[in-house]
């Protein structure tokens, strides 16, 4: 009679540790899937980001044309300036 009850014994033991198992791994794909699913923000969130940053180094580039675009205007009046100063003084002096 012992054995018949170390047999049930263990054939229960047995049953138990199948039932944690399964309650463990039901847990794991549980959190398995909250984690895809947090992954899946985060890659959203990233491809979103690198698209802000392309535009916005598009946008610094097309500012950064235009700044040295008025910097050579700029340049430009200024020898105009300093042309009509030169021509203002030879015109005082031919007077």
């Amino acid at each position: 009679m012992s054995l018949m009850m170390l047999s049930w014994g263990v054939v229960g033991v047995s049953i138990l540790l199948v039932v944690i198992t399964g309650i463990a791994l039901s847990l794991q794909v549980l959190r398995r899937r909250e984690v895809v699913s947090a992954l899946q923000g985060c890659q959203d969130q990233v491809k979103e980001l690198k698209v802000r940053i392309y535009q916005q180094e598009d946008e610094m580039r097309e500012l950064a044309a235009g700044l040295r675009a008025e910097k050579a205007h700029v340049e430009q009046l200024q020898r105009q300036v300093k042309f009509a100063d030169g021509l203002r003084v030879q015109l005082q002096r031919d007077v």
